[in-house]
């Protein structure tokens, strides 16, 4: 009997064991699928804000002949925010209350100078500015500002990123002669280590700044919406996320830039991921492109800690009749991306000055009409121009 017994309890182990580890590979399987056309629809679309556990605001104090035009990009490290400016092509550093620190390094010839800021990041403690037109990378002390050193690179690219290991990735949507990779690898010395994003060459393949992009260990391919992360020291990358929507451009065509531009001059519905980021508890931000009735543009979508998937099936976005005071100020697509600190655990985004300015009218409206969430960020607005830059830090909520 102890031994049937025995056995018995052994066998109901394996069999629990099996299907845990069944449940955890189908569970992994299903993660990396976010499915932006199979929502939750509700009564009314719900704000962004709505799927924020908080919301702190910071209004970046600038001097009037520097302000911010577009913000890009932004990195908080240390006690300080640091911005690009796309239009301006330099980067801006605040403390944690706005005030103006300075503007990282300057254009020139002399050490530490370059000719233009195309992007930049930051890794222990230190602030990289990426200039194209140099083929370098200028790095500087996040503290002081002071510069350190410079990389040099012999290839051309369009974006950085500092990989978890600190190694440089250099990603470029243009293939030049033989090379069939997207993205170079660089060690602190600027010695190549190792390529990766093989891309076919066949189609009719043209860059565009809306789509494909490196960030951190992660990137897409032009006109994609499969997510792969860089694998150091591994021979593959592997998938992370496959990022469904409503009438999504077929990954079969993303090589053929042609097909994509007859979708849009035919009005075929064929939509694009955009920018994306990843949280520290598999949250997902993007924007993605979407067509609705006469509407077309770039909506918000969000993946919350549960699983739970918004989008414009049931979220505001900027479709005529259909936002809110956040989404104008904040999240229209494609270039108002949030950006995720593992500092403080939280997503950063700059207000959209270009919105803004189209759509001040309305925002005034909202005002007037006590339809501002956040009594902070309505008395912001009540004192200072609507054109000043605003830094929204929030985190997302694990459920709604």
């Amino acid at each position: 009997m102890k031994i049937s017994a025995l056995v018995f309890f052994s066998f109901l182990t394996l069999l629990f064991s099996s299907c845990g580890e069944n449940a955890i590979q189908e569970e992994m399987v299903e993660q990396k699928v976010i499915d932006f056309g199979k929502v939750v629809e509700t009564d009314s679309l719900i704000s962004p804000r709505e799927l924020f556990s908080d919301a702190a605001y910071i209004l970046l104090k600038t001097p009037d002949s520097l302000k911010i035009t577009i913000a890009s990009k932004i990195r908080e490290i240390g006690d300080k925010l640091f911005i690009l400016d796309q239009k301006r092509e330099v980067v801006f550093a605040f403390d944690k209350a706005g005030n103006f620190q300075g503007i990282v390094g300057s254009q020139g010839e002399g050490p530490g100078e370059f000719s233009e800021v195309s992007d930049f990041d930051v890794y222990d403690n230190q602030v990289y500015i990426y200039s194209r037109g140099d083929f370098s990378v200028y790095i500087f002390d996040s503290s002081t500002l002071e510069f350190i050193r410079t990389i040099k690179f012999t290839d051309w690219g369009s974006q950085i990123s500092v990989l978890a290991s600190g190694n440089l990735a250099l990603y470029s949507y243009l293939i030049e002669g033989e090379d069939n990779y997207n993205i170079n690898i660089y060690g602190a010395e600027g010695e190549l280590v190792d390529k990766r994003m093989a891309y076919n060459k066949n189609g009719s393949y043209e860059a565009m700044n809306y789509t494909g992009f490196i960030n951190g260990n992660y990137y897409t391919y032009p006109l994609s919406s499969i997510i792969y992360k860089i694998g150091e020291g591994t021979e593959e990358d592997s998938v992370k996320y496959e990022i469904n929507f409503p009438d999504r451009f077929p990954e079969s065509s993303t090589s053929n830039y042609m097909a994509f531009k007859e979708s849009e001059r035919n009005k075929n519905n064929e939509n694009i991921l955009t920018k994306f980021e990843l949280g520290g508890k598999d949250e997902f931000i993007c924007y993605y492109h979407f067509r609705e009735g006469s509407s077309n543009g770039f909506t918000f979508g969000v993946r919350l800690a549960s699983g739970e998937t918004f989008g414009h099936l049931n979220l505001k976005h900027a479709a005529k009749g259909k936002a809110d005071i956040y989404v104008r100020m904040f999240f229209k697509g494609p270039y108002n991306s949030p950006f995720y600190s593992k500092q403080s655990k939280s997503f950063l985004i700059a207000s959209n000055v270009e919105s803004i300015g189209q759509a001040s009218d309305e925002i005034m409206g909202y005002m007037e009409s006590g339809s501002v969430y956040d009594e902070e960020l309505l008395n912001l607005l009540s004192q200072t121009d609507l054109e000043e830059t605003i830094v929204m830090k929030f985190k997302l909520k694990d459920s709604l």
